[in-house]
């Protein structure tokens, strides 16, 4: 029935006992509405509150070919740049306009903490270029005798339009910014500069656009603050720790995942994953391939003594993961430091720290890859694993030929977020994670790991 029908029944066209009745039926069915109305806005509600954005690791070799894409880019808007300046009668070298550009873009490479000699001699090559492609285009309209028809704005379309690409420009030069020390950087991208070489730009100025990339750097400058004005936060992780991080298919998922995309909206930045590993960790973080660094990281001396760390925000501890049905014989340290026991361990992190230091007897088995570790114990080719009860606990919920074989703990540790030697950013981290942990999500992301079908790669 249409609204308009049942005003039609309202006005009197029914018996008042019919009448009522309808009206009876009509507050039923009002009601059984805005239930359902209340319903599906709670699930609504709590779909926004729990889902996370799909996210992957970060391309930096990508980023450096955006960087010639985007200088690519930049020379294609030089014929309209042309085209209007030569209706206009206008001179092709701005000075005014380029020293303003040219002090703009040193200006925001400095807020990054990019060296600010390097930056200014890329942009300052790509305007003598720009001013070269247009003088060849006026050039040529003029022995043609062609004037071009309807040319762009400069001021209100072409110029915003370049302003963007510098801006873009410099974001990914900042990403890319390890990248630039590869020893054959101009050689193995040589190919990503083929379209510039293909509008005329010669051999010698893309060398010295080469040679202008490799030179920059990160300058010594507050991590927060570089946050604050990239708008970006680096984040480095090992994306093979379930349930904190894991990598599945190209995306990461996993409590740390979760919880670092909230604290990036916290430092009103776009959160970038940096891909590390164990035995690089503290190598990356000494080189700042990244502002701070998740996935379980236990805290331990020797870390601390190179980077700082946020509060704690779990504490676990050392136990052995096994086949089942051999939980008896691997369910002490004395049983296990046995020769002859096929003790498995990821290198690089505390797993092999704790297996040198107190299994003097073991010869471990190094597998690099932690994310398919546990098929190497659950097939017979390995033993047992010491490692965090937290992974034991999930490994063990989630394929069920493994099992923990004591309840004992044989080592304690705390895990953080290890972070840059700010004490603002530490102070700013601080807070939100209080925060998190006072509201219980921190229990409530790690808690949806441990559920989640992406939390282990392991193959039944």
């Amino acid at each position: 029935m249409t609204f308009n029908t049942y005003r039609w029944m309202e006005k009197g066209f029914l018996s008042p006992i019919l009448r009522g009745m309808y009206q009876g039926a009509l507050a039923s069915w009002c009601i059984a509405v805005q239930k359902l109305s209340c319903i599906l806005c709670a699930l609504l509600v709590l779909f926004t509150n729990t889902a996370v954005a799909q996210v992957s690791f970060l391309d930096q070799e990508d980023q450096v070919r955006q960087i010639f894409a985007l200088i690519d880019k930049r020379l294609e808007l030089m014929q309209a740049v042309a085209a209007w300046k030569y209706v206009h009668h206008r001179p092709v070298l701005d000075d005014v306009r380029e020293r303003s550009v040219l002090d703009a873009m040193v200006a925001q490479a400095q807020t990054f903490s990019i060296s600010a000699e390097p930056v200014r001699e890329l942009f300052a090559l790509q305007m003598r270029l720009a001013r070269e492609m247009q003088q060849r285009f006026i050039d040529q309209w003029t022995a043609a005798e062609v004037v071009p028809a309807a040319p762009r704005d400069l001021s209100a379309e072409l110029r915003p339009q370049l302003d963007k690409l510098g801006v873009q420009l410099m974001q990914a030069i900042y990403l890319a910014m390890p990248e630039f020390e590869r020893q054959d950087f101009h050689g193995y991208y040589a190919g990503s500069a083929y379209s510039i070489a293909r509008r005329g730009v010669e051999e010698q100025d893309i060398s010295a656009l080469f040679d202008a990339l490799v030179r920059m750097r990160l300058t010594p400058a507050p991590t927060l603050q570089r946050i604050a004005a990239s708008r970006i936060l680096r984040i480095g992780t090992t994306g093979d720790y379930a349930p904190f991080t894991l990598e599945s298919k190209g995306m990461l998922t996993g409590a740390d995942i979760a919880a670092v995309i909230s604290l990036a909206a916290f430092l009103d930045a776009e959160p970038q994953f940096v891909r590390t590993t164990w035995p690089t960790l503290m190598t990356d973080y000494h080189g700042n391939r990244f502002d701070l660094a998740i996935g379980g990281i236990s805290i331990t001396a020797e870390r601390a003594a190179i980077g700082a760390f946020s509060v704690p925000y779990y504490r676990g501890g050392k136990t052995p993961i096994v086949r089942c049905g051999t939980e008896a014989r691997f369910d002490s340290l004395n049983e296990i430091n046995q020769a002859g026991v096929r003790v498995i361990v990821n290198p690089g992190g505390t797993n092999e720290r704790f297996i040198r230091e107190r299994l003097h007897n073991v010869q471990p088995i190094l597998h690099t890859d932690n994310r398919t570790i546990f098929e190497e114990i659950a097939t017979g080719r390995a033993d047992v694993m010491v490692t965090d009860d937290v992974e034991v606990d999930l490994q063990t919920q989630r394929d069920s030929r493994l099992c923990r074989a004591t309840a004992e703990v044989f080592a304690q540790n705390d895990k953080a977020l290890l972070l840059a030697r700010d004490p603002k950013l530490i102070a700013k981290v601080n807070t939100w994670l209080r925060a998190e942990q006072e509201n219980g999500k921190v229990s409530q992301r790690l808690k949806a790991a441990f559920s989640s079908k992406n939390s282990s790669a392991i193959k039944r």
